[in-house]
């Protein structure tokens, strides 16, 4: 069989204000450099289903951005539920004084449902509260399943509160979520898999451009698992997070970055497991270069034990005002906890003692690169890169024989790549709307264990367009691709288009399709993707 499924929203992971968070508080105002601007969730929302394609590895490679963004009131919010989506309909710039509080709701074949309910209390200048619940899933027989149906449905409610002092930022960030789920039936004697997650964070942080900055971060997630392989057990995990950062200076900024991380587990022979991070960093900031020379520091403990050492290391050299040259060499150590494990594959199975995961460190992810504002409202991201990682995972459902793959099981192993991308973004008037987005990554590992590679991807490519022949229509065409580095699955080739129309200023409704070629791929091995599917539904701004 081949497989699909929703894309794994996994549960707010704390945004951190770390080295280079305080580094752009000092920048110099420029028009390419890639800055992190959060716009708070603002209609047209993109239109979440079924369709979600996990991007891998973990670390997010740099984008083209666009300048005309409102930048959001809390410059970077402590945690958002990550829901990402089979792109409908582009984010546009955000008109001044736009509604944000919103209501999405939309039904399809194959059982597709969606729903988001969004709502920004602005209470004063100084406080803000951000209201989001929203639901998706699908309920589909897939080709050859014998009466077997796919089923995926995933909920979350989160609320983000920001406060502004004088010379300082307090985030509060509280979120709840579940998915409900079935395994093939080859080895789940009943098909109520279920997950369960919530999380409580708070962030308080300086703003502003004083000599002293600093920023500390809190939180604890629960993530539970109930019903692995149809049977009754369950475990679960709590994981505890403390991060830090104090930093002296303006144009030389001398600083230290902590970061620890601690998972436990209910299941009886699991140890706890997590680590201690150290960053010492140097800054030097002037018109003409950005650099930052850190080390990465990270002590082990746990099930794991031992020092693990990685760079960290950017330099940006902008030129004329529309050019910045960039190079970096980064790493460090990534918790292989139960939110990794779901990222990477809603369908893993039960985690055991005998199964217990070492950390994953990055030893280096070097990057070096181009971004330029090419011309007007054209803006272009071109990179070239090599990683290095230790105990990288890799998931490969067993197999014997002729039997289908069954819902677990990960690999680690060493897993490096050669990368090579490009990020473009072309805006016309009000008219047109277009972004391209390629990454080719060449992976390959020492250890000879070639099963680490099989849902890896080789060629990740995605063209969006959005077409505005009036001022209240929007038609959105695009394409996604993504071939694998080894193994048998079919490459992703998810031709889609959606239409929108605004009636009146507060009320719109939309069509979308997806699959229009009616290809036979899947996102996770084994579960198949559905095949042509429609959605309809309507959006509300108030």
């Amino acid at each position: 069989m081949k497989k699909n499924i929703t894309r794994m929203s996994v549960l707010p992971v704390a945004v951190w204000l770390c080295a280079t968070g305080l580094q752009a508080q000092n920048h110099k105002n420029d028009t390419t450099l890639n800055r992190t601007v959060v716009v708070e969730n603002q209609y047209n929302p993109q239109i979440m289903d079924a369709d979600k394609i996990n991007l891998l590895p973990d670390v997010e490679e740099p984008k083209a951005t666009k300048k005309q963004i409102e930048y959001a009131a809390t410059p970077r919010p402590l945690g958002s539920f990550v829901y990402g989506a089979m792109p409908a309909y582009g984010p546009q710039p955000v008109q001044k004084n736009a509604p944000r509080s919103f209501l999405n709701l939309g039904y399809g074949n194959n059982g597709n449902v969606t729903g988001e309910l969004n709502y920004l209390f602005d209470m004063s200048a100084a406080d803000k509260l951000n209201i989001n619940a929203a639901f998706d899933g699908f309920n589909f027989e897939p080709d050859n399943s014998e009466g077997w149906k796919s089923r995926f449905y995933q909920s979350r409610f989160a609320a983000d509160y920001a406060h502004k002092f004088t010379a300082s930022e307090l985030t509060v960030n509280g979120n709840f979520g579940t998915q409900a789920f079935n395994y093939l039936p080859i080895y789940a004697a009943t098909d109520k898999q279920t997950n369960m997650m919530g999380g409580l964070e708070a962030a308080f942080r300086s703003v502003g451009k004083q000599k002293w900055q600093y920023a500390v971060e809190a939180g604890i997630r629960y993530f539970g698992r109930g019903y692995l392989y149809g049977a009754d057990e369950s475990n679960s995990e709590t994981n505890l997070r403390l991060k830090g950062n104090l930093s002296y200076g303006q144009d030389n900024r001398f600083g230290l970055a902590l970061d620890i991380e601690n998972a436990s587990y209910s299941y009886e022979g699991l140890e706890g497991n997590g680590f201690i991070g150290f960053t010492p960093y140097y800054e030097y900031l002037t018109d003409y270069m950005r650099l930052h020379l850190g080390v990465k520091v990270d002590i082990n403990t746990g099930y794991e034990s031992g020092v693990k050492i990685a760079p960290d290391v950017t330099a940006e050299f902008p030129v004329a005002d529309r050019y910045l040259f960039y190079v970096q060499a980064t790493g460090g150590t990534l918790l292989n906890d139960f939110y990794r494990f779901n990222s990477m594959t809603p369908y893993w199975g039960g985690y055991a003692g005998y199964d217990q995961m070492e950390n994953t460190h990055v030893q280096l992810d070097a990057l070096a690169g181009l971004k330029a504002n090419v011309a007007d409202n054209f803006w272009l991201n071109v990179f070239l890169g090599y990683e290095l990682r230790n105990n990288e995972i890799g998931f490969f459902p067993f197999v014997t024989g002729d039997a289908e793959p069954l819902p677990y099981s990960f690999l680690q192993g060493k897993g490096n790549n050669i990368k090579v991308g490009a990020a473009a973004s072309y805006q016309y008037k009000d008219l047109l709307d277009v972004s391209l987005d390629a990454v080719y990554r060449g992976w390959s590992t020492d250890d000879n264990l070639e099963p680490l590679l099989y849902n890896k991807p080789a060629l990740d490519l995605k063209l969006d367009m959005n077409l505005h022949p009036v001022s209240r229509l929007t038609v959105n065409l695009g394409y996604q691709h993504r071939s694998y580095s080894k193994g048998e699955m079919d490459a992703v080739s998810n031709l889609y288009a959606g239409v929108d129309y605004r009636f009146l200023d507060f009320f719109s409704l939309w069509v979308k399709a997806a699959n229009l070629t009616n290809a036979d791929y899947q996102y996770y091995y084994g579960y198949p993707a559905q095949k042509i599917h429609v959605m309809a539904g309507a959006s509300f701004r108030f």
